[in-house]
């Protein structure tokens, strides 16, 4: 004997195929597929695509851009502070001192005098928030500040 499916299963049915149509439209409007929209709020979306890979840090174009020719304040493991500007020349100035970055492969490099190996850093970089992150473990967190603000 075969059995005619009820009306209420037949409504479930249908209710969920329309809350799939509705959830797929709303993620493709979401995304913006196919816009062309050249609104401001699209250039912004594209730029935070630009300047982060997946994992959330930035690219060596991006460390470029925005900490090169500015200072970092912050603080490392474990809770030593410092104030950092990193000139365009590779110098690293501080308070007291000198010494020299370098970018390689998306990290930015950092070589002090009294360290005995060079330290490459992965960077995040949120607003004017930045964290230093190795072996995949936040190091060290700092403010960046526009230019050299101490005269380092």
């Amino acid at each position: 004997m075969q059995q005619t499916p009820s009306f209420v299963s037949v409504r479930s049915g249908l209710a969920r195929y329309a809350g799939f149509a509705i959830v797929a439209t709303l993620a493709l409007v979401l995304v913006g597929c196919g816009s062309d929209d050249d609104s401001p709020a699209a250039d912004d979306a594209s730029a935070s695509v630009d300047t982060a890979a997946a994992d959330g840090f930035a690219n060596a174009d991006t460390i470029r851009e925005r900490v090169i020719g500015n200072t970092v304040t912050g603080t490392m493991s474990p809770d030593s502070a410092y104030t950092e500007f990193y000139a365009p020349d590779g110098t690293i100035r501080g308070p007291s001192y000198e010494a020299r970055w370098t970018i390689k492969d998306d990290q930015m490099c950092f070589d002090y005098d009294e360290a005995l190996q060079i330290d490459c850093y992965s960077v995040k970089i949120d607003g004017q928030s930045l964290e230093w992150h190795r072996q995949e473990e936040v190091q060290g967190k700092g403010t960046l500040v526009e230019g050299n603000p101490n005269n380092f």
